[in-house]
């Protein structure tokens, strides 16, 4: 969460051609058990499970201790508004009897990331009519050995202050694999 000052501000130190590329992931990880959550690390020298993500994790255990706090805290500002956002933009937390696992927690993370970024950059285009605007968002998921993946939620362009999805190739051949396995780092 830049906000609308840090979003005007990073295009500041962008290219004049008014291109721009936006990837917007929250991220899970999946051992190699199929468990959600956690996973080890081993090709990067962890030797214990690692929680992904965790913020996503403790918000999570929040909603199920029944102790949802969604005051304000300005020590922990992005913590503080994502809980917000996601509690007010989604149907996450709609039914009080049910509480939500993490997979369900990072989609609702990944809905209100998506909805915040299409929100800024139609903003932004308000006043730079040239502006285009190519958006990718998604969760990047941690396998186990090292493994990571990302699934593309949604694929848009902006262009003249219309949003609309963006296909990445009409040939099959040649098509972007979705799943692929990345190199880690």
């Amino acid at each position: 969460f830049c906000g609308e000052t840090g979003f005007a501000a990073a295009h500041h130190h962008a290219p004049s051609n008014g291109f721009f590329v936006y990837y917007c992931f929250t991220h899970i990880a999946i051992d190699h058990e199929g468990n959600v959550g956690a996973v080890y690390r081993t090709r990067s020298g962890m030797n214990e499970k690692t929680t992904a993500c965790g913020a996503l994790a403790a918000f999570t255990n929040e909603i199920a201790s029944k102790k949802l706090n969604l005051a304000f805290n300005e020590d922990d500002i992005e913590m503080s508004m994502l809980k917000k956002h996601i509690a007010k933009k989604t149907n996450l937390l709609a039914d009080p009897e049910s509480t939500p696992d993490l997979f369900k927690v990072t989609m609702a993370a990944y809905e209100t990331i998506t909805m915040d970024l299409e929100r800024h950059v139609k903003h932004d285009a308000e006043k730079f009519k040239d502006r285009q605007y190519a958006l990718f968002t998604g969760v990047q998921i941690h396998g186990p050995n090292g493994t990571d993946y990302c699934w593309l939620g949604k694929a848009s362009l902006l262009i003249k202050g219309e949003l609309s999805p963006l296909v990445l190739s009409a040939n099959p051949s040649s098509q972007v694999q979705t799943g692929a396995s990345t190199k880690s780092h």
